[in-house]
């Protein structure tokens, strides 16, 4: 069976980077249906580099609010069957593909792949990179055992039917971090699986354009997408303000013993941040009760 594989790239301000991701497509011994590049960029460059050596790929201007919603922006021209995301610094294996759809097909002998989603492993600095969960704290650290329900996925080596974006999407919310485990915990609710297929791997060039802009949202995101995870997917209320307590004391008490008294005020940057999430999501969370009641 030939799949139909969108490859989104969420961009900003890293033309080189892309050009070596859009290169790396062209390479694939599995061909891509097509691909979508979505820019957060705050000039033109990248523009002009994808319309200049890249006709074929879709050009998106993005919405500059956060890689969550840069993510959804790109999902509105997928037309292919199943989804790829990868950042603007990874380089797709060549095989990647070819690796991953052979595993689905195997899969496809016994169940129905409509719900399945795969995931690969990524390199980095010589380092591979596989899906771990989350601890309490909402750190993604623990290993999976055999037998283990995946819960989680290497973003830039994961391959998604098309149709779980009717069901779940990335939060806008989320700037930077943590915006793939708040999607994959919330599919698992809505019945979908996730498969490792360890033999494919993509590789990652983490640039270092644009960390100072995200480094002030990846704390704030792993807290929220945790009390998230907690309190509207668990439907756990109790476990979820348990939670929000000890991560803010813990956040704290970690920064102080970094930075001394004289680095409170990022966390307290961080936590206001947080807390401004969270009272989104309970009003979300409400809402939504009251449409099924």
């Amino acid at each position: 069976m030939f799949y139909q594989v969108s490859v989104c790239i969420c961009t900003r301000n890293r033309p080189p980077e892309l050009k070596n991701a859009l290169n790396s497509i062209e390479r694939s011994t599995y061909p891509v249906y097509e691909v979508i590049v979505s820019d957060d960029s705050t000039n033109p460059e990248t523009q002009t580099l994808v319309e200049s050596s890249f006709p074929k790929v879709k050009y998106l201007p993005g919405p500059r609010r956060g890689l969550g919603a840069n993510r959804n922006n790109a999902l509105q021209a997928v037309t292919g069957s199943h989804v790829l995301f990868i950042d603007d610094d990874v380089v797709l294996g060549e095989t990647f593909l070819e690796t991953i759809f052979t595993a689905l097909e195997t899969h496809s002998q016994g169940e129905d792949t409509s719900h399945l989603i795969i995931t690969g492993i990524e390199k980095t600095d010589d380092m591979l990179v596989f899906p771990h969960e989350q601890d309490f704290l909402g750190f993604q650290k623990i290993d999976y055992k055999d037998g283990d329900i995946l819960k989680s996925v290497v973003i830039n080596s994961a391959i998604f039917p098309v149709d779980i974006f009717k069901k779940v999407v990335f939060d806008e919310k989320l700037v930077y971090g943590c915006d793939e485990v708040d999607l994959t915990t919330r599919a698992i609710q809505e019945g979908y699986k996730i498969i490792l297929c360890p033999d494919a791997i993509n590789l990652h060039f983490p640039s270092k354009v644009n960390r100072e802009f995200y480094q002030p949202y990846h704390e704030a995101s792993r807290l929220y997408v945790t009390f998230k995870r907690y309190f509207s997917t668990e439907k756990n209320a109790l476990k979820a303000l348990v939670y929000l307590g000890i991560a803010s004391a813990h956040t704290f008490a970690h920064t102080l013993k970094l930075e001394g008294l004289g680095g409170l005020l990022k966390p307290i940057d961080t936590l206001r941040t947080v807390f401004s999430y969270v009272v989104k999501e309970y009003l979300t969370d409400r809402k939504q009760q009251k449409l099924l009641s």
